[in-house]
């Protein structure tokens, strides 16, 4: 896309990809037509734009998000809402993405992320991380939030160890206090993949799991 294009397009692409959800224009209190937004998103092919009643509902396609990657520091306008919300969003995904890796803010800073190592092979987490593996598993699936239901069918696949090993960190975090495990006892709401996924504790298979910040003394 063409460095010289509108920064008020500039803002939405980023919104759209760093939001990862559909809104319209008037949510950003954007100064583009939905005529110029239409020859914009068809110009660059950038955006997924849908018809809804008189708004336009806007979404990030692939090259969007490619885009945004590439060019998080592009100019914007910065007298419009619109880029206040984009920065909010890199804010919360920057901060949920260092909680979630264990990360200090300070040595985000201090060190730059190239000499940030996030030791996350098979071997090191069999050995010695699994917990940490869970933790940070679940934290990516939660966006870095706490005391959020997870079901273990889409954590799992998350971690790259073998059954035994998820296991046994599963229960590791049972016994400090840090995890929280429950049965989906709605037969409705359970498919084979929870199933599959479930981990059995005494007589009950428990589906779900929810982490607290620290470990219970």
């Amino acid at each position: 896309m063409s460095e010289d294009i509108d920064p008020h397009f500039k803002c939405l692409v980023l919104f759209a990809a760093l939001s990862d959800r559909s809104f319209t224009k008037s949510d950003l209190g954007l100064k583009l037509s939905t005529d110029e937004i239409k020859k914009l998103s068809r110009d660059t092919g950038l955006l997924s734009l849908e018809p809804k009643g008189r708004s336009l509902r806007i979404t990030a396609n692939e090259r969007a998000r490619s885009w945004a990657g590439e060019h998080l520091h592009t100019d914007l306008e910065s007298r419009s809402k619109a880029a206040f919300l984009v920065l909010d969003l890199v804010r919360a995904k920057t901060a949920a993405f260092l909680k979630a890796h264990r990360i200090s803010f300070a040595e985000f800073i201090e060190r730059g992320t190239k000499d940030i190592v996030l030791d996350v092979t098979p071997s090191t987490m069999r050995d010695s991380g699994a917990v940490d593996a869970v933790r940070r598993a679940y934290l990516a699936l939660t966006n870095g939030a706490y005391g959020v239901r997870v079901l273990l069918k889409h954590l799992r696949p998350d971690l790259h160890f073998d059954r035994s090993t998820q296991d046994a960190a599963l229960k590791e975090l049972l016994r400090t206090g840090e995890a929280h495990l429950y049965p989906e006892d709605d037969a409705m709401s359970r498919d084979e993949a929870d199933e599959r996924a479930a981990l059995q504790i005494a007589d009950r298979r428990r589906h779900i799991i929810y982490l607290r910040p620290e470990p219970r003394q």
